[in-house]
């Protein structure tokens, strides 16, 4: 069994790692079972997914009560799955270990990944954002992280320096891209798409994970793309992720001054599916500017981190993450991707570095497959939930 860490339902590109994960397994002729924590969604979400649910060995609680008392036999038949079950652990957390989120992330990860080297499991950190590490109990944090792992793979060449800089060049660090765009989106049915949308994806991390003069900034900068959207000639249209992004709906069309049509969807399948007819982005959730770059669709990024901009730098076109502050960049990029002779340019740039990043994440698979090949020989159990 393999324990999931780091995804969940509560957060579609979370919820689309998770997808991945489990496609690039459940190919396989004989595939491992999969266990995540409780926290991972409601029952109902684990059960669709077929996943076991992991009984966590906290110190104190009513889980790990259970899971000293419970037979094999009664776990099996309810879906339940204790440590000594899972003989490995992947993490695809996205972005949770960094001074933005406090050391508690990062101390938490680390004392995990200590008890399951401990007890002989292998440990892979997927493709994912990291650091900077800049405080003292942090980087203590970070570096019994990466020591008890036997693969991390830092997903850009910024989050790779703050690795190093705090454990210096390992052989179990290695890059590779974000490994969603081999996860195909479908169309919602009856969904028709407006020939010349652009899909603006609101975030409300904006408001909370920037300081306040740039929070204060991110309406009208929406309002202003919307409006140059339209100016354009195209049809913009708001593309809501979750139910707490929807809480923008209202500001933003305030600002605009007029009435913007709305589409939200809660399935990640159906939501890159819909990205993918899009003429183009302006997108603050990082797994949106994958999902349209990934189906070589243009796009704007606006975001809290640096793994916006390096997001866009690896897809070609550094000029498009685009700051709060920076009104005359909004307009000249906006000219860029929305017209020609520059959008075809784009384009192609987009497709050229869509083939590598293809390459690269098979390669990625292929070092993860290496490493979980003992654990991969498991017999796979006759049912999960």
């Amino acid at each position: 069994m393999i324990l999931l860490h780091g995804t969940g339902t509560h957060n579609k590109g979370a919820e689309l790692m998770a997808i991945a994960v489990l496609q690039h397994f459940r190919a396989k002729p004989n595939p491992p079972e999969f266990v995540v924590p409780a926290q991972f969604g409601p029952f109902r979400d684990r059960a669709k997914y077929g996943l076991w649910t992991h009984l966590s060995e906290k110190r104190f609680g009513r889980s790990k009560l259970v899971a000293s008392l419970a037979h094999r036999s009664f776990r099996k038949k309810y879906g339940l799955a204790a440590e000594e079950d899972i003989t490995a652990v992947i993490d695809a957390s996205g972005f949770a270990f960094g001074d933005q989120h406090g050391p508690r992330p990062t101390q938490q990860m680390a004392r995990n990944c200590r008890r399951w080297k401990r007890q002989g499991k292998k440990i892979i950190l997927l493709p994912q954002a990291f650091g900077p590490f800049t405080t003292p109990a942090i980087r203590t944090a970070c570096r019994e992280l990466i020591e008890n792992c036997d693969l991390v793979f830092a997903r850009e060449e910024e989050s790779y320096r703050h690795l190093v800089d705090v454990v210096g060049e390992r052989a179990n660090i290695k890059m590779a891209p974000d490994f969603t765009p081999l996860v195909q989106g479908v169309l919602p049915e009856g969904f028709q798409p407006k020939n010349g949308t652009v899909f603006v994806v609101p975030n409300m991390r904006m408001l909370d994970k920037t300081d306040r003069s740039l929070a204060e900034q991110y309406i009208p900068f929406l309002a202003e793309a919307i409006k140059g959207v339209i100016h354009h000639g195209l049809h913009a249209s708001l593309l809501i992720h979750t139910p707490e992004d929807r809480a923008l709906v209202g500001p933003i069309q305030n600002a605009c001054g007029f009435q913007i049509d709305v589409v939200q969807e809660s399935c990640p399948l159906r939501l890159k599916g819909i990205l993918g007819t899009a003429y183009a982005v302006i997108s603050s959730r990082f797994h949106a500017l994958v999902g349209a770059l990934s189906q070589n669709v243009p796009a704007l990024a606006v975001g809290w981190s640096h793994k916006y901009e390096q997001l866009m730098r690896e897809y070609g076109c550094p000029q498009a993450a685009v700051q709060i502050s920076d009104q005359n960049g909004l307009t000249a990029i906006l000219g860029q991707i929305l017209k020609e002779p520059t959008r075809s340019t784009i384009i192609d740039r987009i497709r050229e570095a869509n083939d590598r990043i293809r390459q690269a994440i098979e390669t990625m698979w292929s070092s993860v497959d290496q490493v979980l090949a003992p654990v991969q020989s498991l017999v796979r159990p006759t049912s999960a939930v």
